[in-house]
């Protein structure tokens, strides 16, 4: 009797464990996210380490203004105008890195002021990812940048 009691425990114990084991790889195969899939649909979008405040700060820190209003002439003042704003599109990966920058309106803004934010955009720190059930994934973002090329 005592022999099929151990029996019937170990059989029991052992179809609890292998229940749970099949639950988890279900479970696990349902929430999988693709390593190099682009996520429209996050639960979470991606935001600069620090939010608004440190990504504004950033920008102003990084982007040489001067320079743009010096390398550009008369005639792209008057094209796109002393306020430019630059449309970009890029993504955010699981790591936060930033890359596949793109500039949406680049026929809108000065050339000099494309290469500039692209040059800022490239030295990006890491952004927090995108989440999507709980994990970082890769998604695609878009930010605007406005500068003022007016006399400082």
């Amino acid at each position: 009797m005592q022999l099929i009691k151990f029996i019937f425990s170990t059989t029991f114990i052992l179809w609890l464990v292998l229940s749970a084991i099949s639950s988890f790889a279900r479970v696990s195969a349902v929430n999988q996210i693709e390593v190099d899939t682009i996520y429209t649909e996050v639960d979470v979008i991606p935001r600069f380490a620090g939010g608004a405040k440190a990504w504004s700060n950033f920008l102003n820190r990084n982007l040489n203004i001067r320079n743009i209003q010096q390398s550009i002439d008369e005639d792209t003042y008057i094209s796109f105008g002393l306020v430019q704003q630059a449309n970009l599109e890029f993504t955010v990966c699981e790591d936060g890195k930033v890359c596949d920058i793109e500039v949406l309106n680049a026929d809108k803004i000065s050339p000099e002021f494309e290469e500039e934010v692209m040059r800022v955009m490239k030295r990006s720190p890491r952004w927090k990812p995108a989440l999507r059930d709980g994990q970082p994934v890769k998604t695609r973002f878009r930010q605007p940048v406005i500068v003022n090329l007016k006399e400082r």
